[in-house]
């Protein structure tokens, strides 16, 4: 199966983001670009030049309403929820049908190919030092997750000898975490953010993958209000904060970081096209 390269897993993943915003906005669902992908769309007007993935986050409310009703005769809506064998806390859209990933961190045991990311965003407590304990517990849980994950990746004719031969090592010197079942970590995760969301929070953040650090803290008034960002050759919805948002997270994100940083995100996944 041939390597997908990176301007067609960039097309292909534009495509599942058209699918999934045209969804969204017939059926009256909020979301915003993020991360990378809102980076991409105001520093770039589309793809940050070596990112291998797109990203979008939804207001809970918006988040529970797209998992239950999205429908697609091209995609398939994944989350540990709706999938016993998931393992991430958040959602992602995925082709199942013209291209397969191998990755030595599995996210769940079927076949899937290209995805994007879908990100929900909880309120949090007001109170700064409050919401980073929480944080930081979950940043523990998810550490500890991707440990177990790692420990069952599946070996692959896809992967080099090498990442073989390491993938037989963490098995063996890892009888314990081979053991433990990686849904019974975000199933905590999940069952900890459900704990959370003050009624009368004024902020937010993005609880199910907490690798981004606290200064994820955003605002009432940075998402409740949407401006529309051109992103390749179609415009898409972003939350009208995402100056603060962006430099809270990246600082001056309008200047290139150094060559040697200019890489995939995504390098330790391989998307192929199916046969």
């Amino acid at each position: 199966m041939r390597q997908l390269t990176l301007k067609e897993l960039q097309s292909f993943s534009l495509g599942i983001l058209k699918d999934v915003a045209g969804f969204c906005e017939k059926n009256g669902i909020r979301y915003s670009l993020g991360y990378g992908t809102l980076l991409g769309a105001v520093r770039h007007k589309g793809f940050i030049p070596w990112d291998d993935d797109v990203d979008i986050m939804m207001p809970r409310e918006d988040y529970e309403r797209f998992r239950s009703s999205y429908r697609s005769d091209k995609f398939t809506f994944i989350d540990s929820r709706n999938t016993p064998d998931c393992y991430i806390a958040f959602g992602r859209v995925c082709d199942t049908e013209k291209t397969i990933a191998t990755s030595c961190i599995p996210w769940i045991t079927k076949d899937v190919g290209v995805w994007i990311d879908i990100f929900p965003v909880d309120r949090v407590p007001d109170d700064k030092e409050t919401f980073e304990r929480i944080y930081d517990a979950l940043l523990i849980l998810m550490k500890s997750n991707v440990g177990i994950r790692r420990v069952h990746t599946i070996s692959s004719s896809g992967f080099s000898i090498y990442k073989r031969l390491k993938i037989w090592t963490l098995k063996k010197i890892n009888p314990r975490l081979a053991k433990r079942d990686p849904n019974a970590i975000v199933n905590d995760m999940n069952a900890l953010i459900s704990l959370l969301s003050p009624e009368h929070s004024q902020h937010w953040s993005q609880l199910c993958c907490p690798d981004v650090g606290t200064n994820e803290f955003f605002r009432d008034e940075d998402i409740n209000e949407y401006v529309s960002l051109k992103f390749e050759d179609c415009d898409f919805f972003a939350w009208k904060g995402y100056d603060r948002i962006l430099r809270d997270s990246y600082g001056d994100y309008m200047t290139l970081p150094p060559e040697n940083k200019r890489k995939p995100l995504q390098n330790y996944i391989k998307f192929r096209w199916k046969e």
